[in-house]
């Protein structure tokens, strides 16, 4: 039985299966869908990306570019419905990239879901949110990649705080951690 007002974050690595876990939750709702998609066809390997994750994605879903935050969300009824944002990284890359700043791009991203939660606990949808998890590897040896790393980790901190479930998938794996 899936509670409608219900926030589930998926965390993982770059092809960890944390996409393909966040739609099977979807889908498993039976609920209509709606996809946010952040990424932005910047080259042609980012195209690709963009291709693969939309054959992926079933043809039923509405899709909605959410970039650099959720007021494309506004003229859509969310209410009973499921919807599902991949992913986070994206949206906390563009949006630091725009503001040049990992404080003011935090207070952003911050202040984008705080009205994203406010919004689902009035109108009860499921949401299911995807993110990269990229503090386990190397040190990034440029300062932007160090200042999107720690950005992202801090934004990952925030949701899952505010997530009634929280899964780490790697290797296709999910482990749930709340």
């Amino acid at each position: 039985m899936v509670v409608h007002a219900e926030r589930v974050l998926i965390l993982g690595g770059a092809r960890s299966g944390k996409s393909r876990l966040a739609l099977r939750m979807v889908e498993e709702t039976g609920l209509p869908a709606i996809f946010c998609a952040t990424g932005i066809p910047v080259d042609e390997e980012m195209r690709s990306r963009i291709l693969r994750h939309q054959k992926e994605r079933p043809p039923h879903f509405t899709t909605v570019e959410t970039p650099y935050g959720f007021s494309p969300l506004k003229a859509l009824e969310l209410s009973g419905k499921a919807v599902l944002l991949d992913c986070v990284s994206f949206l906390v890359s563009n949006v630091l990239l725009e503001e040049e700043d990992g404080g003011r791009a935090y207070g952003r991203v911050v202040e984008e879901f705080g009205m994203l939660f406010a919004r689902q606990e009035e109108e009860g949808f499921f949401l299911v949110l995807v993110s990269n998890e990229v503090g386990m590897g190397v040190v990034p040896d440029s300062r932007l990649g160090r200042e999107f790393r720690d950005l992202l980790g801090r934004v990952n901190q925030w949701l899952a705080e505010r997530a009634h479930r929280v899964y780490f998938v790697i290797a296709g794996i999910p482990w749930q951690l709340r």
